[in-house]
């Protein structure tokens, strides 16, 4: 296969700017079909991106034959139903975070992807950006070398703000937007359910990280949900990470993840989500008897073009995804538990 021949579920603000855009220029991609309950806008947006087929449904998309893989970028709800409907029509799948909206239909995702042998790949950005791969080397060799010691302590806060940077014009028509069924976490009561899916929806970020970074939670010690920012505490097996995360507006991203070893630091600022070819800034800090303070630099490029470069990639070298289904369950069983426990 030298090419992957894509079919694209949801025509939106994310599916224009933060994915069209980048699987439209990638020569290994080859975008044969969209699928768009709003025909207008499914028609204007495949003639910018030059799509030939345009379905209404994606069940019709599904059918088509000629598709390898689905990429779809819809809205929450929608994300397990798609998804398990494509992989039982034989496609690869790529969405967007967060994996599910309840811990059933993530588990469903998962055996379904294993069961007809396609990858599924959840969205998580950020392990594509490029400062985050170059801060995931530096820890791992730091660890594996003890120059700072153990780590003592994890701290990230992400409180947002402008995550769109004048990125720019998507289309957009006067159509209605399609009716969703929920689906969120049974037992839950209704302020709870709106607390979580803006829990899950943003910060499920932060979490992926934590794990990705230096390895999965063990436990949840602490949380509270009851005010407007939102503090969770977990146990990573001799050191705690606190987690804390709110609303800003303010024109930059304020989200940050910063390591502490017993004789020094590691801290990671991860640059507004649509902010192109930007990548996350590093310091390093050496303590002890080196005392030395330095910011490694990353390559210019932007997260979410090369987290679409790698599903394609995957693909073609029969490789599984860096943020597959089921690593990315994870972040949704630790926020189930943490609304369950302590709201």
């Amino acid at each position: 296969m030298e090419k992957v021949r894509v079919g694209f579920v949801g025509a939106g603000f994310m599916g224009q700017l933060a994915h069209l855009v980048n699987f439209s220029e990638m020569p290994q991609c080859d975008l044969v079909a969209l699928a768009e309950h709003r025909p207008q806008l499914g028609k204007q947006v495949a003639e910018r991106y030059r799509i030939p087929k345009v379905y209404k449904t994606h069940e019709e998309l599904c059918a088509d034959p000629t598709i390898d893989a689905i990429v779809e970028i819809t809205s929450d709800d929608m994300h397990a139903p798609i998804a398990i409907d494509a992989m039982n029509a034989g496609k690869h799948v790529y969405l967007e975070k967060p994996m599910a909206t309840n811990l059933p239909d993530a588990r469903t995702m998962i055996e379904t992807a294993d069961r007809n042998n396609v990858k599924l790949m959840i969205g998580y950005m950020k392990r594509y950006d490029p400062g985050v791969e170059l801060a995931k080397t530096i820890i791992d060799n730091v660890r594996q070398t003890g120059e700072l010691g153990e780590i003592t302590h994890m701290r990230v806060h992400c409180f947002g703000g402008d995550w769109i940077c004048n990125v720019g014009k998507h289309i957009t028509t006067d159509e209605p937007y399609p009716a969703v069924a929920p689906r969120h976490p049974e037992g839950l009561s209704e302020s709870q359910v709106k607390d979580f899916y803006w829990i899950n929806n943003v910060y499920c970020h932060n979490v992926n990280l934590i794990r990705h970074l230096i390895g999965d939670v063990v436990y949840i010690k602490y949380a509270d949900l009851s005010g407007p920012t939102k503090l969770m505490v977990f146990e990573m097996g001799g050191f705690d990470v606190t987690l804390d995360v709110g609303h800003i507006s303010s024109n930059f991203w304020d989200e940050e993840f910063k390591i502490y070893f017993q004789d020094g630091w590691i801290e990671i600022h991860t640059p507004p989500p649509l902010l192109k070819n930007t990548p996350a800034q590093i310091s390093v800090y050496k303590a002890g008897k080196i005392q030395e303070h330095s910011q490694p630099q990353a390559a210019w490029d932007w997260a979410f073009k090369r987290s679409d470069e790698h599903f394609m990639s995957c693909i073609l070298e029969d490789e599984q995804p860096r943020s597959t289904g089921a690593d990315s369950i994870r972040d949704l069983e630790i926020f189930d538990e943490i609304f369950r426990k302590f709201s």
